[in-house]
């Protein structure tokens, strides 16, 4: 019965990130000192609010983050060009930070099949963009491997995560973004605390885990320095939440 119950939760999960769409503007005008934030991407990022978390996170070590937004579930960079919402979100302008998400298994399938329309997508976005927010610091998101959805297309886990990684990477490379290495941070923390569970009950979106892991992953390449005094564990027991962070910043800042 629980397997049951389990399986229609997911299922729930997965309808709803299909369809859900989570749209908000930066407040006007920008505070002094305020740190502007755009958010592009789908429900790698608004399950559990990732990007609510990031603000929390920040709060407490005294950085103000604004955030202007719109994840839309099963979203690819295409869509979101042709998205008004979207649109609407990157020419609000005055961004110092954008952290651009593509569907989660579009950098793989770059890889893997050489598609250079994802890539083309990328540029063009990454160009909408600075053509807004000329100072922004455009991130690509390298998300995390998964077994549910039946890999993404991939044979395996394995074979996902080998395409994934090297996928984000070229892409970064030669959209001339930066990258968020979301995905190695998930990597690490499993290997050095089995049996911990950052993805939800689907095994493909976030758990509040895996959402705290990659809002610290997203801060640290904002903050460039470690965490100081008591960071927002944000509803992760606090044991863990210091774990993660750990991660994070030696996944994030050995490259500063």
């Amino acid at each position: 019965m629980r397997n049951i119950l389990m399986s229609i939760l997911a299922g729930l999960l997965c309808c709803l990130s299909a369809s859900a769409q989570h749209f908000q503007l930066p407040r006007d005008p920008k505070d002094p000192g305020e740190i502007r934030v755009l958010c592009i991407g789908n429900s790698f990022t608004y399950v559990h609010d990732t990007d609510k978390l990031l603000q929390q996170i920040a709060a407490s070590q005294g950085l103000t983050i604004d955030i202007g937004k719109n994840l839309v579930g099963g979203y690819t960079f295409r869509k979101h060009l042709e998205n008004e919402k979207s649109i609407e979100a990157v020419d609000f302008g005055g961004y110092d930070y954008a952290f651009l998400q593509d569907q989660s298994a579009n950098p793989a399938r770059y890889s893997r099949d050489r598609n250079k329309t994802i890539l083309k997508d990328l540029k063009t976005l990454k160009r909408n963009v600075k053509a807004r927010s000329p100072k922004c610091r455009v991130i690509l998101e390298r998300t995390w491997t998964y077994s549910g959805a039946e890999f993404g297309g991939f044979d395996s886990e394995d074979d996902l995560e080998f395409h994934l990684a090297r996928g984000a990477a070229k892409m970064a490379r030669r959209a001339g973004t930066g990258l968020s290495p979301i995905g190695a941070a998930f990597k690490d923390a499993e290997s050095l605390l089995p049996g911990i569970k950052l993805l939800g009950p689907d095994n493909h979106h976030q758990s509040l885990e895996g959402a705290y892991l990659k809002a610290c992953v997203n801060y640290l390449i904002i903050s460039k320095k470690p965490f100081t005094g008591n960071p927002d564990c944000c509803g992760v027991d606090p044991e863990t939440a210091a774990f993660l962070r750990s991660v994070a910043e030696n996944t994030v800042l050995k490259s500063y």
